[in-house]
């Protein structure tokens, strides 16, 4: 083995140990380490974060005794105004609007019950008598007007089942507005009428339903993990085996892809499971805007976006597989929404302008909208205000991973027709991606080809049978079972063109294609014929260097005599 050292500075020689290898400072580099680095990263590290979230919200709850009502007491509302100043919550940077329905008196004058009625939010507040210290996120001109405050609500799901949240901090008479600490999370079994007229316990709280839909959703994610890491593995030690180097953006597609939440050959009755509990998801994810400050609430935000986009990506995957769109439609709209190139964009938009979004949100007319959540019940209300958020995080995320794709392939291309050309890998592939590389594909002559490196990034294997032909094969999917022999053969290849074929399994010599793949083939009309030449060169010079393998493909179309 030949070893060369090229010195970068003073301190840090890179010594390369054959194509896929390389140390760095006493440090192994192989594509596995890298594969299975980014694994850790981008797949491991959000499980166990929303792991801890779940452990948070599944852990049972007591609500403090200083915020229940005397259970022998009637509601009153006289004076209500008076008695239950508060306009709105400061939590996490977001002002929240509150109402109040009615107070309790005869334990204290100011303990008062609220509802925020687009987002079935339930609760009661207390205000204390005696002036005290502003809270930390308290504006100074408060400062000699601020008196304790604290609350509890719980903040009705789509299943039977609420989040519930305590806070305290305290409360300013200048902007009638608290500016609250979350202290308390979990979740209880109630929602509609019975969560309307709820008043609390004194007894611990938890949420069966919650509890078994959590479980059910984080321990699939912790098989699907693991089948990734699986995945990952075999895939790493194949590319060391064929001294084939990955790049990171290569690795981070790839493991991207092991992670996909459906498995090849799902059908839209499956899709559409995972799809509830992704919607269960992003529920998590809204109430948690309300209960995360600092750089954790940031996280969340993106946490919201990646899950909508979850759920953008389902919706989509079930589409493609009704046929109901052409296969230019098709992937114009997987080029310009589901790339990797702008992935992250619509996420790092979201988490820059949610909390300005939510207060004009909660400061609109919705603030004033509960005589229609009275009259259609308020957990029909919360779908429409929960739905609003929703709406406006999907515009973000469409708009801006749309116009990043044009913006990107007219930088990259000097074209847009990128964007719709029809390639015969994407027609292959179909379902089988969750996403595409704008930036790796080529255009030449008008025609769309997958460049060898991107092939590599997406696991395809150039398959080569007995007889000589090659095929287009890769790695299945499955739910759980991780099999060792996963390979099947999607398409035949004929130089440069890929034609699909019935999925069958494979189990000979497999490398790595060399040559980038793509074009598509003219479509005959029936009055015509296809006369297919292998073994020739194509006709263009330029792309023979850039694209070329060792065979092409001519077709030529002729009319039938």
């Amino acid at each position: 083995m030949v070893k060369v050292s090229v010195v970068t500075n003073a301190t840090t020689p890179v010594e390369r140990l054959g194509p896929s290898t390389v140390r760095r400072g006493g440090t192994l580099r192989s594509a596995k380490h890298l594969l299975l680095a980014v694994w850790i990263s981008v797949g491991l590290a959000p499980l166990l974060l929303q792991a801890r979230s779940f452990v948070r919200f599944v852990t049972p709850h007591k609500i403090s005794r200083s915020l229940l009502p005397p259970i022998a007491e009637g509601q009153e509302t006289a004076d209500l105004r008076e008695r239950c100043p508060v306009e709105g919550l400061l939590i996490a940077g977001v002002w929240w609007n509150v109402l109040p329905t009615h107070y309790f008196p005869s334990q204290n004058d100011r303990l008062c019950h609220f509802i925020v009625p687009q987002y079935n939010i339930h609760g009661i507040y207390v205000v204390g008598n005696e002036r005290t210290k502003p809270s930390a996120s308290t504006p100074a001109s408060c400062a000699g007007e601020s008196f304790p405050f604290q609350h509890y609500f719980y903040h009705g799901s789509i299943g039977y089942y609420a989040f519930y949240e305590e806070a305290v901090g305290t409360y300013c008479v200048h902007d009638k507005t608290a500016y609250v600490f979350v202290g308390g999370l979990g979740t209880f079994d109630i929602n509609g009428a019975t969560l309307t007229n709820d008043r609390g316990s004194t007894e611990y709280r938890s949420s069966y339903w919650y509890g078994l839909a959590g479980s059910i959703w984080v321990g699939y994610r912790a098989l699907m993990l693991r089948r990734s890491y699986v995945a990952c593995k075999r895939y790493g030690k194949s590319c060391d085996s064929m001294r084939e180097a990955l790049r990171m953006k290569d690795a981070m597609v790839y493991v991207q892809e092991s992670m996909r939440l459906a498995a090849h050959g799902a059908n839209n009755y499956q899709r559409a499971a995972i799809l509830y509990l992704l919607v269960e998801g992003v529920m998590s994810d809204l109430f948690l805007l309300i209960a995360q400050e600092g750089v954790i609430g940031r996280l969340q935000y993106i946490s919201l976006g990646y899950n909508l986009s979850g759920v953008l990506s389902m919706l989509f995957e079930m589409i493609e597989t009704m046929l109901w769109m052409g296969e230019r439609t098709r992937c114009l709209v997987k080029r310009l929404l589901f790339n990797y190139e702008t992935v992250l964009i619509g996420e790092l938009v979201c988490a820059g302008a949610m909390q300005q979004y939510l207060t004009s949100l909660n400061r609109s007319d919705f603030r004033r909208s509960a005589p229609i959540a009275h009259a259609v019940s308020h957990y029909v209300w919360s779908l429409v205000g929960h739905g609003s958020i929703v709406l406006g995080c999907v515009l973000v995320l469409v708009s801006s991973r749309a116009l990043g794709a044009i913006g990107f392939t007219r930088w990259t291309f000097g074209s847009f027709a990128v964007l719709a050309a029809p390639c015969c890998v994407d027609e292959t592939l179909g379902v089988r991606t969750k996403e595409v590389m704008l930036g790796g594909y080529v255009w030449e002559n008008r025609k769309l080809y997958y460049k060898a490196s991107t092939l590599k990034a997406f696991g395809i294997l150039k398959a080569v049978e007995e007889d000589g032909r090659e095929y287009f094969a890769l790695h299945k999917l499955h739910w759980i079972a991780i099999p060792r022999h996963d390979l099947f053969l999607l398409g035949s290849v004929w130089g440069q063109r890929v034609r699909p074929c019935s999925e069958r399994h494979f189990s000979g010599t497999v490398s790595m294609f060399s040559h980038a793949l793509g074009g598509s083939f003219p479509i005959a009309s029936s009055r015509g014929r296809i006369t297919v030449f292998a073994n020739n060169r194509v006709a263009s010079e330029t792309l023979s260097s850039r694209v070329a393998g060792p065979s092409a493909l001519i077709v030529v179309v002729s009319p039938v005599q």
